[in-house]
């Protein structure tokens, strides 16, 4: 059977000869199959499983994983199951089939459920983690980090990265024997892209391999028409006969229940120097300092329409009167040249203001609104390293007519992190929202308090 329209756009728009009436369903998936892989054997467990759990987040490098299995057979001591068997999943959801291998790195919670019945959990992680840890290397490498981290990860886990952003400038890298993640790591820190904001490798769920993007191209990937919109969907029954309505095509791939968890901390964020800093920067190799004055305002704008910081603007007046408290940051600078004009040292940026950028986007992403949500939508739609435009509901009565949409909290949001949950036959995401700025307050007039005169 065929998916309507409807079904078919809210699924990402697949062929309808890929189109299967199962996948329509809200929270459905389909197909589920997970083996166990020891060095002697190969069991399907698919019939045991209680729960699957896939995470993906903007700051890990790959995908980790939580497997339930019901146990009424021995089957961790027979196999034996202790932490070094791989873990394949199968399944479908939304017409997409998805497959990854997982190494199983221990078994936990082993938990008496019924009778003889026990909840047994593995702790997945994917299998370039594993490789990561048995090797160690030595070497040294010259040109943009990012040409650097794809050799890396090439050379050890066989497998390319998309460079959807190029770092900002070339640098020499002595690796002291090493792990290819404990380098990467300290890539990333240490350099950003080349539009000057935070530098991120991640993979997602469903995806051809990990991706390298700036926080810079992540916001500005798509524009506000292109977004998915994430909202709260009422679910309620058009049929006048009362029948048919439990998976009508406008309850699938809503927002199930969101929670905003924070709103900025302007002390945390000052104390930081995200807003105004003083970066000295000693060089090394010349024997000298400069001192560089940051304003996030002028060096590392906001994306976002609405600048909650405007108020902290910064002058010569100001900060002469020691009206403002500029944080002071150090940084080691060593502009000595190696194999080609341009390259230098890991820790030095051509931008004297770099770190100090890099520094505050950071600060004010993990500061600025935090949202926690469950969703039901489609695995192609929702992917760390991507936006959504997240429709808030205001805290307001539902008068006739009114926009009941927050205006100043609705908007672009960063997908930060993400759980992609399997239990009893229904699916849904958990997803971590981060923002680096607000939307537009509402052009209608104050709200009305009620009292007396």
């Amino acid at each position: 059977m065929n998916l309507t329209r409807e079904q078919k756009n809210l699924f990402g728009g697949y062929g309808t000869e890929q189109g299967d009436i199962r996948d329509s369903g809200q929270k459905a998936y389909r197909n589920l199959e997970v083996h166990i892989v020891t060095r002697v054997a190969r069991v399907d467990v698919s019939d045991l499983v209680i729960s699957l759990s896939i995470f993906e987040a903007i700051d890990e490098m790959y995908l980790t994983g939580k497997l339930v299995i019901a146990d009424n057979s021995a089957l961790v001591t027979q196999l034996p199951i202790i932490g070094q068997e791989e873990v394949e999943v199968k399944f479908i959801r939304a017409g997409v089939e998805i497959e990854h291998t997982f190494a199983c790195t221990h078994v936990e919670n082993v938990i008496k459920m019924l009778g003889e019945t026990a909840g047994v959990e593995l702790n997945l992680v994917s299998t370039k983690a594993l490789t990561n840890q048995v090797s160690r290397f030595s070497k040294s490498y010259s040109g943009l980090a990012s040409d650097i981290i794809q050799k890396i990860h090439t050379n050890f886990f066989e497998e390319s990265i998309d460079i959807q952003s190029p770092s900002s400038s070339a640098h020499h890298i002595v690796v002291p024997f090493s792990r290819p993640y404990d380098t990467i790591s300290e890539i990333l820190s240490s350099t950003i892209g080349s539009d000057g904001t935070p530098y991120y490798l991640f993979e997602n769920l469903v995806g051809e391999g990990p991706i390298l993007k700036s926080l810079g191209d992540i916001l500005q990937e798509e524009t506000d028409e292109e977004l998915f919109e994430l909202k709260k969907i009422l679910n309620y029954n058009k049929d006048s006969t009362g029948q048919g309505s439990r998976f009508n095509p406008g309850s699938i791939g809503g927002l199930i229940e969101y929670e905003v968890l924070q709103n900025g901390d302007t002390l945390e964020l000052l104390e930081d120097g995200a807003l105004i800093n003083n970066a000295m920067r000693i060089d090394i190799a010349n024997k000298s300092y400069t001192e560089n004055s940051f304003y996030y305002a002028n060096h590392a704008k906001t994306f976002s329409p609405l600048d909650q910081y405007q108020n902290y603007e910064v002058n010569d007046i100001k900060l002469e009167e020691n009206i403002l408290k500029a944080s002071n940051t150090i940084e080691m600078h060593n502009p000595f040249s190696f194999e080609t004009e341009g390259v230098t040292e890991l820790n030095t940026q051509a931008d004297v203001l770099a770190k100090s950028k890099k520094e505050s986007f950071n600060s004010r992403i993990n500061n600025m609104v935090v949202i926690q949500a469950l969703t039901d939508s489609h695995p192609e739609k929702i992917k760390v390293g991507k936006c959504v435009n997240m429709r808030v509901v205001a805290n307001a009565p539902p008068l006739q007519g009114e926009n009941l949409e927050d205006q100043l909290f609705s908007g672009r949001h960063i997908i930060a992190r993400l759980g992609h949950h399997l239990r009893g036959g229904e699916y849904h995401m958990e997803i971590d929202l981060l923002r680096e700025g607000l939307s537009r307050p509402s052009e209608s007039k104050a709200p009305q308090h009620g009292g007396g005169r």
